[in-house]
């Protein structure tokens, strides 16, 4: 059996704030600190449950997060970016996927951290009429390639939000329970490491059982992204296949899903060129 695991730290265990995720602050290492031991409590589950290989991607904003050291045999690191499918890089060669220390989409009440791949540029993000985040797209990008969704953690309102779109046999490990946009009731650390160990180890067991299935609708994949103000979705609409729908609106329709990829990325080095400009 071979594990995939897309690690990030706005979910991660303890963590509430966007200094805790950015490394030009001093509380990023703390934040950090607790992505690696939320990655070391799913790498025991994944082992413990026979896993002979578990590929690894840091999946939060430079992709040079994790530190290899320690992480022991048997583990691959996918680290550093650009990378094609970004959060998503590498789950096509694995039998199911881990979404670890994720958040809820962009506008979740009582979500901790709650964004949508950028918090400065993208409002709302919707396919094929159904709203959806960083889980929803990035099971997507995997479910294609034949990869099902396992197991997610993060807070409440993230977990709630992955079992809504990708069923209730996913596992669902909420390391804290989301109060507002920067506070939360947490979990301790050793708590979280005994819950993701047993919720990775549980998913992993029932994949062998046949109960998971890709996220994969079917094609077309119309999708539309809402920016947060015109002079970002002016520049974005210059996106090849873009067609404005709304002031801050832009539609875009693709038959292949990973196609999507390219369109986000692009569409987000276009708005945050005038992040924050008036």
């Amino acid at each position: 059996m071979k594990l995939y695991i897309s690690s990030g730290i706005c979910g991660a265990t303890g963590v509430v704030s966007a200094a805790q995720c950015c490394r030009s602050y001093p509380e990023y290492s703390f934040g950090r600190s607790m992505q690696m031991h939320d990655l070391h409590a799913a790498l025991r589950g994944a082992f413990e449950a026979g896993a002979e290989l578990v590929v690894v991607n840091d999946a939060h904003g430079t992709m040079t997060n994790i530190d290899i050291s320690g992480l022991g045999r048997g583990v691959r690191v996918i680290s550093g970016s650009p990378k094609l499918l970004g959060m998503a890089e590498g789950s096509g060669e694995c039998d199911g996927a881990v979404f670890l220390g994720y958040h809820a989409m962009a506008g979740t009440e009582k979500a901790v951290l709650d964004h949508t791949y950028d918090r400065q540029t993208i409002r709302a993000l919707t396919l094929n009429g159904r709203k959806m985040g960083e889980t929803g797209i990035n099971a997507l990008f995997a479910g294609v390639q034949g990869v099902p969704v396992i197991a997610v953690s993060g807070d409440d309102a993230l977990c709630m939000e992955a079992e809504s779109l990708l069923g209730e046999n996913i596992e669902t490990m909420p390391v804290k329970e989301g109060l507002s946009h920067s506070a939360a009731v947490c979990l301790t650390p050793e708590e979280t490491a005994e819950m993701i160990s047993a919720g990775v180890r549980r998913a992993a067991e029932k994949l062998a059982d046949g109960v998971f299935s890709p996220f994969a609708p079917e094609p077309p994949y119309v999708m539309e992204i809402t920016l947060a103000d015109t002079i970002q979705t002016d520049s974005a609409s210059l996106v090849p296949g873009a067609v404005r729908t709304a002031p801050c609106t832009l539609r875009f329709e693709n038959d292949e899903a990973l196609e999507l990829r390219r369109v986000i990325y692009s569409v987000i080095k276009c708005a945050s060129a005038y992040s924050g400009l008036l």
